[in-house]
């Protein structure tokens, strides 16, 4: 018996749609929900076809995901809002530094930058030692001793 190809329009109906709404709701990850949606149809899908299926149906299933991931994030947020108004010390320094970096931060000399990463060098150059230095000297330059 050949094996059923999976099809996106067996999930571009309002339950197919509103079950991967929540899914992605769930925070599952798209392992997690391929795997549901096989147990829930009997045809495996790959995460690779339901990425392919987000790309390919913005209006439906990448709607669907989206919506799901941002009500998400925003249970999360919220959860994190009420610990922070009732006192909870890390919850309010993560929300701060999160929120308003600008004010925030642990690195003042960041601010600013708006997403540029800038490396600063504060390690002195050293100068190689001289090889004729150390010919003269019998190869014992002035080195740390590290004993």
């Amino acid at each position: 018996m050949p094996k059923k190809r999976p099809k996106a329009e067996d999930w571009t109906d309002p339950t197919g749609l509103l079950l991967l709404q929540s899914w992605a709701q769930q925070g599952l990850s798209q392992e997690e929900i391929c795997t549901n949606m096989e147990r829930l149809r009997g045809v495996p899908i790959a995460p690779r076809t339901l990425r392919r299926w987000i790309a390919k149906y913005p209006a439906t299933i990448g709607v669907a995901f989206n919506n799901g991931r941002e009500a998400s994030i925003a249970i999360v947020e919220n959860a994190l809002f009420q610990k922070a108004s009732k006192g909870d010390l890390g919850a309010i320094c993560f929300y701060l530094k999160n929120k308003c970096p600008d004010r925030w931060s642990e690195h003042p000399e960041l601010r600013g930058m708006s997403g540029k990463v800038v490396f600063i060098d504060d390690i002195p150059a050293t100068k190689p030692p001289d090889t004729a230095d150390q010919q003269q000297s019998g190869g014992t330059a002035d080195q740390p001793d590290h004993s």
